[in-house]
């Protein structure tokens, strides 16, 4: 990739990086890459090149987070979104940018970027699609009918969790649970880490999706999808398989059709183990 000369653009992107992009274009414009899952109960997958740019793409809505790290050569409004964070957000200021700090880092320009620094440098300019840009993540307690965490669910294909149902109401599914933390705006989506789901929700706040990022099971016709090491998602393949299961290979995932359920690995690859099973909505 050309040496960096990039600019911010509101809503738009980041420098050649336009939001809404698919993913297999943006691949076959810049090569190889690494795609990871950026935490057991992502969707996306987040595509790692080379040169600091990881970029996270929807099925549907293509492009949709842009990450810039060591981001030498990237601007707004002129000011370089690089070097020390006190100078980069006074210069900001300076040039009539509103700059406002927040838990995770600081926003520019109301969402148009945030700057992340761990450091007294800017270590990473990310950008969010127009859509997602305005998510807060804030935490809840625990619902009046909380009980004990499961350490065990079983599947059921197109239906949800023995412990959750798919289409239950959002304040339903958080009255059973142990408190955790939502995302508010878009994806609705709280995390419930005690016990190891995540849940997202439709624009009615239904739940759509319910994800196991940790449990001793996940059973499906007596086949533990969520396998301890060192057992791998070819192994799930092959007992899925052997009991008379169609199972279809996705990146990074194996997927069961007709079911809504799918099986994911934190990366591409037969030898990798299991972090997350999920059931979605048909």
């Amino acid at each position: 990739m050309d040496e960096r000369n990039w600019w911010v653009a509101p809503g738009r992107g980041i420098g050649p990086f336009r939001f809404g992009t698919p993913r297999g274009e943006l691949r076959a414009a810049l090569g190889t890459c690494r795609p990871f899952r950026r935490g057991a109960g992502a969707v996306d997958l987040t595509d790692d090149y080379p040169d600091g740019v990881q970029l996270t793409c929807g099925h549907d809505e293509g492009l949709y987070c842009i990450e810039i790290h060591e981001p030498s050569g990237v601007h707004h409004l002129g000011v370089p979104l690089h070097g020390k964070t006190r100078e980069v957000v006074a210069a900001l200021r300076a040039a009539g940018v509103a700059v406002t700090r927040d838990d995770s880092g600081w926003v520019v320009a109301g969402g148009a970027a945030m700057l992340f620094s761990e450091s007294r440098e800017v270590e990473v300019v990310t950008a969010y699609a127009p859509r997602r840009a305005g998510a807060r993540i804030a935490e809840f307690d625990a619902g009046p009918e909380a009980v004990a965490p499961l350490t065990s669910y079983t599947v059921l294909p197109g239906a949800g969790l023995t412990a959750l149902a798919l289409g239950t109401p959002r304040d339903e599914a958080r009255a059973t649970r142990n408190g955790g933390v939502a995302i508010l705006g878009y994806p609705a989506e709280d995390q419930f880490f005690d016990e190891g789901l995540t849940v997202g929700y439709d624009g009615l706040a239904r739940a759509t999706r319910i994800t196991v990022t940790r449990a001793g099971s996940v059973m499906l016709d007596g086949i533990n999808l969520l396998p301890s090491r060192p057992r791998t998602v070819a192994d799930v393949r092959a007992a899925l398989t052997a009991a008379g299961r169609e199972v279809a290979e996705e990146e990074a995932a194996l997927v069961l059709p007709g079911t809504g359920i799918s099986v994911w690995t934190s990366r591409p690859g037969p030898a990798r183990p299991v972090c997350a099973v999920s059931v979605a909505v048909i």
